[in-house]
């Protein structure tokens, strides 16, 4: 029962760090608005429950309006809470990934048809990420980049930190579907266990999947990028290619723990070390086995192989 709490707690800080690296969002916001709605739409409802919510939205929702993005992170994270709990109630017999992709694509549609309304606003609002992003990259440049001691290795470190920032600009929508995924479910498991003692509310990485159909998204993503199309079209394919591309080299990746077994912390370290250096490869060989998953089923062929001996 131990090892199984720990599991659980390795799996909401890696959330938890995903969450915080990859959406443009305050992490604070997207865990903790929808476990708030969750706290007070779903039962049990106690009085305890209900102070903890007031406290946590005071906390949450202070602070002075500062441009386009203050209102622009509350206005997602409260669509992205409501269309979560609105799933929760009405499919209580959901897996909780399902039900959270769900949400996002409620959410994401709304937004969506939000920024066709008003146009302006949203290229104010990219032209509002894209100057955080920068400001934050100059800020970095400014703080490390003369570390080097060497001035050519601080522009060629200056130059990766604007690069990267640029390519975070592009693609923060993407980034920031994979951040709330993430994020709902750390509210998730800090629901469940709050008020159902749930010592494991999240399935095991080995056992992630979703449904097939959803290769649609991938090949979607890929046509609006290979035809001449360009524009709002382009970028919206490279974004549908980042975040499909993501959760298909998560898959691969649980895939690679159910036919290998679970690491020891060892193996899980030395794992670790090896897909950060040779990154490029390992992302490439879980997409494959990602993509080959959806016709393939390979965790279930891997548990019908006769074992040596047998």
């Amino acid at each position: 029962m131990a090892e199984r709490g720990w599991r659980g707690w390795g799996t909401v800080l890696v959330l938890s760090l995903v969450t915080a690296s990859l959406s443009i969002v305050n992490a604070a916001l997207l865990v903790f608005v929808p476990l708030c709605l969750l706290l007070v739409g779903l039962p049990p409802r106690r009085p305890v429950q209900a102070a903890l919510v007031l406290a946590l939205a005071a906390a949450l929702f202070f602070g002075r309006p500062a441009g386009p993005l203050w209102y622009a992170e509350r206005g997602w994270v409260l669509m992205l809470g409501g269309w979560f709990l609105l799933i929760v109630a009405l499919w209580p017999a959901g897996v909780f990934f399902s039900r959270a992709l769900s949400a996002l694509a409620g959410a994401g549609a709304t937004a969506v048809g939000l920024a066709l309304l008003d146009r302006r606003g949203w290229r104010e609002l990219d032209w509002s990420v894209a100057r955080r992003l920068r400001g934050a990259a100059a800020e970095v440049v400014a703080s490390w980049g003369s570390a080097a001691g060497i001035e050519g290795v601080s522009g060629r470190f200056s130059s990766a930190v604007y690069q990267a920032a640029e390519l975070q600009a592009a693609l923060y929508p993407a980034l920031l579907a994979l951040g709330s995924l993430a994020a709902l479910g750390v509210a998730w498991w800090m629901y469940r266990r709050l008020t159902a003692k749930e010592p494991q509310p999240l399935r095991p990485l080995r056992e992630f999947r979703f449904r097939d159909e959803l290769v649609w998204l991938l090949i979607a993503g890929i046509l609006l990028v290979l035809l001449p199309v360009g524009g709002v079209a382009s970028r919206t394919g490279t974004n549908l290619l980042t975040f499909m591309g993501a959760l298909y080299a998560l898959r691969g990746g649980a895939v690679m723990l159910a036919l290998l077994g679970a690491p020891g912390p060892a193996a899980a370290l030395l794992g670790g070390v090896a897909a950060l250096l040779l990154y490029p490869l390992f992302m490439a060989a879980a997409l494959v086995l990602g993509l080959s998953d959806t016709w393939l089923d390979l965790r279930a062929r891997g548990r019908s192989a006769p074992r040596p001996g047998s």
